[in-house]
C-alpha cells in the first residue's frame, strides 16, 4: 500500500531526526527533540506534535526543513527507502560507483560532490524537462 504524502514527511521527519541524534552521541537523549527544533528554526512543542503524529508537516515546514538541512527541495516529499532496490543494472552500477567515488575523496571534495549535485537538482527540479542530444 502506497504512503501519502503526509505520512512520507513523517517518515523523512523522523529519519533525519534519528541521523540528528546519532550524530550526537555526547549528548544526553533527554532534550534533544528541543535542540532539534532549535536547529531547524522551529516550536519545540510543534516539533513534539509532528513527532507524535499529532500534527501533519506542512508545505511551507518542508521546505523550511529543507532550506535548514541544505537538503534539495522536494526531498521531504519522496521516499528515501533503503529497501527500495535499483531499477536496473545501469543505476545499480552508477550508485556504486557514485559511492565508491564519494567514499574515497577527502571532506573538501565531498562536500564539492555534495553542492554539485544539490545545485543540479535544484535547477532541474525548478526547469521543465527538456531534453536535447548533443552530437
Amino acid at each position: 500500500m502506497a504512503m501519502d504524502s503526509a505520512q512520507i514527511r513523517h517518515k523523512n521527519f523522523h529519519k533525519l531526526y534519528t541521523d540528528f541524534v546519532d550524530q550526537r552521541p555526547h549528548l544526553p537523549q533527554r532534550g534533544m527533540l528541543k535542540l532539534f527544533a532549535e536547529y531547524l528554526g522551529l516550536s519545540d512543542r510543534y516539533l513534539s506534535h509532528i513527532k507524535c503524529n499529532r500534527k501533519n508537516i506542512g508545505s511551507n515546514v518542508a521546505r523550511n526543513i529543507e532550506e535548514r538541512l541544505k537538503l534539495p527541495r522536494g526531498w521531504m516529499d519522496r521516499e528515501h527507502d533503503r529497501l527500495n532496490p535499483p531499477v536496473d543494472e545501469n543505476e545499480k552500477l552508477f550508485i556504486e560507483m557514485a559511492l565508491t567515488l564519494f567514499r574515497t575523496q577527502q571532506a573538501e571534495a565531498r562536500e564539492f560532490m555534495i553542492t554539485m549535485l544539490r545545485q543540479r537538482l535544484e535547477t532541474s527540479s525548478s526547469k521543465p524537462e527538456t531534453r536535447q542530444s548533443r552530437r
